[in-house]
């Protein structure tokens, strides 16, 4: 059924979605763990990134706008839940963050998970922020007949979210170059 709202985030964030997952399950764990000299972070790392901030996304809206509160869930973080920074040996420092703001040299220390691991949980928060976009984009298709702090509310979230389409763009794209660096082929690059 096609969305009526005012934007289309959802088939964008479908679509950049399935292109990192299939990446990411292209790769083997020495591919995910690799880093070149004198750089901080890996394909693993970014593939962690991008869960933790899909992951935290939809649970910092949902704690910001209780509007929203009922259908659309609790406000909780499947990295939270299920206590993944101690599960992986994350500094226990560290278990609020997403991965935004880390020096160089934390985010070069941080454990990167064994990859089913680690693409299981970037298939659930996708997933679960995708699930959060169709329900938003059926319950609130336009801003007609919102109060207006709820309409403000709404169109910072769809912003937001916009915002997080490019992010995951750019990182994918760094992911891309750590992975052409490593085989010589890149996304454009034909194998031979």
């Amino acid at each position: 059924m096609p969305s009526h709202a005012l934007y289309d985030v959802l088939y964008s964030f479908k679509d950049i979605h399935k292109v990192v997952l299939e990446f990411a399950e292209e790769l083997d764990e020495e591919q995910l763990n690799w880093r070149p000299r004198g750089y901080s972070t890996s394909i693993g790392f970014h593939l962690w990134h991008l869960a933790r901030e899909s992951d935290f996304l939809k649970a910092i809206i949902l704690e910001r706008t209780p509007q929203l509160n009922g259908d659309f869930g609790e406000a909780k973080e499947i990295w939270v839940e299920e206590n993944l920074a101690r599960r992986w040996g994350f500094p226990t420092e560290l278990n609020a963050t997403v991965g935004t703001g880390l020096s160089d040299l934390v985010a070069s220390t941080l454990p990167i998970p064994p990859k089913d691991e680690l693409v299981d949980y970037l298939k659930r928060s996708y997933g679960s922020l995708e699930s959060f976009v169709t329900l938003l984009d059926e319950r609130y298709p336009t801003f007609d007949g919102l109060e207006e702090e709820f309409k403000r509310k709404l169109q910072a979230i769809r912003l937001n979210l916009l915002v997080f389409l490019s992010h995951d763009c750019r990182h994918l794209g760094m992911m891309e170059c750590l992975k052409g660096l490593q085989t010589g082929f890149g996304s454009a690059t034909e194998k031979r």
